[in-house]
């Protein structure tokens, strides 16, 4: 699943010539100008101040934010009403993080230059980073009115519409774009994935296989039509999964908390409390795809250290400013215990192993890593029979019998299981099993 968003940096310098008749303008209705200039000859003032936009411009596209923002701010003593100065500091805001600002200098920019279709664009895309989706799509309908095919736009509000929850909207939106630009392999693979999630099976079947004609490394779209051609795999790569939860990260937590209703977390929590007891601390954890620390904050005050792993970078940088973690490591589950020198009392894997397929290799590590008397609990998506399964979702299901032979043949004793709603999915709840496994002798 692709990025909603497409930002081109866009920042643009007008020529010399036409920025000196911008210039030259304000000059004779600007008294501070006038003011400053009484000790030197006006036409030498005109020239520093045109120097020091061009130099300006200059510093911001070789990366020299700092001074080109100084710079801007200087000229905006003398030029408050240059649509430009805004638009270019609106651009150093939205690179240096700093949106809500950003939307400040490209609405003032807009307010000075309403039929610039660019700078409603960025305003738009600073909107919605701010957090501000409907403030997005409205910029985004108002760019279009002054250029109505313009893809970045189209498929930007497409993003929104998707985000939003309205996917029916942004399917015709993203088939717009394939209708401007039917290369346009971004708009393609979102538009696979909401004909995959509405289920329109055969429309996604044709969508994934056109985007692996456009481009066939891309992971998410071969690991999507394998899943809906029911194809048996152990595993998924892990470019996918990481791709899936990078570009997730961002409304990660507000889709599974409010859209989803999951509280695995809370409900493997509980059931620690229950069968381990709820004055038995762990010493050393390790919280495998910990995503944004969901589960983390559940257990925090259960272990008296808890690392994390995850193969998603941005939602390790979520994990992160939570403070649950004493180490973060993006990486997978295996490779992790590899190399590790660390032995744990204490395992957690949420919603995680659905993207594993064969747990084999995976519970052989940890058994090797862990002490005696550790914990494992887990969720597992449920399914009928002794093995495991590929889901038309992409995700992997487990049968509680496979659980409880793997657990045995890689040294775990089975000490709790309850089937649990684990999320919903379209509406319905998706139900399987909660675990709690431990190695060595009883506590």
């Amino acid at each position: 699943m692709d990025p909603p968003d497409t930002f081109l940096p866009r920042c643009f310098r007008l020529s010399v010539e036409a920025e000196t008749t911008f210039l030259k303008e304000f000059f004779s209705e600007n008294e501070n100008t006038q003011t400053a200039a009484m000790h030197k000859p006006l036409e030498d003032f005109h020239r520093e101040l045109n120097e020091l936009f061009i130099k300006a411009c200059q510093d911001h596209q070789q990366g020299d934010l700092e001074a080109a923002e100084s710079a801007y701010c200087r000229l905006l003593d003398y030029f408050a009403e240059i649509p430009i100065l805004h638009y270019n500091l609106g651009l150093i805001n939205y690179a240096l993080g700093r949106y809500q600002d950003a939307c400040r200098r490209f609405s003032r920019a807009a307010d000075l230059q309403p039929d610039d279709a660019d700078i409603l664009f960025n305003l738009a895309l600073s909107r919605k980073q701010s957090g501000d989706v409907e403030g997005a799509i409205a910029g985004y309908r108002q760019a279009l009115q002054i250029s109505p095919e313009c893809v970045d736009t189209l498929y930007n509000l497409a993003g929104c519409q998707r985000d939003k929850g309205d996917h029916l909207a942004a399917v015709a939106l993203y088939r717009n774009v394939l209708r401007l630009a039917p290369q346009h392999h971004s708009a393609l693979s979102n538009l696979a994935y909401l004909y995959h999630l509405l289920g329109f099976r055969e429309e996604a079947l044709r969508a994934y296989r056109r985007v692996l004609e456009l481009c066939p490394d891309h992971s998410s779209a071969r690991h999507m039509l394998a899943a809906l051609c029911g194809e048996a795999i152990d595993s998924p790569p892990e470019s996918y999964v990481r791709e899936v939860f990078d570009n997730y990260s961002n409304y990660f937590e507000k889709s599974l908390l409010l859209d989803l209703e999951y509280c695995v977390p809370q409900q493997l929590r509980a059931m620690y409390g229950r069968v381990v007891g709820e004055g038995v601390r762990r010493l050393h954890g390790l919280d495998l795809g910990c995503g944004t620390g969901l589960g983390g904050q559940a257990f925090s005050g259960c272990v008296d250290r808890l690392d994390g792993i995850d193969l998603s970078p941005k939602m390790i940088a979520l994990a992160e400013k939570k403070a649950i973690y004493r180490e973060l490591s993006p990486e997978s589950i295996d490779a992790y215990i590899k190399r590790t020198k660390d032995r744990f009392d204490f395992y957690l894997a949420s919603d995680v192993l659905a993207y594993l397929g064969d747990l084999q290799e995976t519970f052989l590590l940890l058994r090797e890593r862990g002490r005696a008397g550790t914990v494992f609990l887990f969720s597992t998506e449920g399914t009928p029979g002794n093995g495991y399964l590929l889901q038309e979702t992409g995700r992997f299901a487990h049968s509680a019998k496979y659980i409880a032979k793997l657990a045995g043949q890689t040294g775990w004793q089975v000490i709790s299981q309850e089937t649990a709603r684990l999320r919903k999915e379209r509406g319905d709840w998706v139900t399987g099993e909660l675990w709690l496994l431990k190695m060595g002798e009883c506590w």
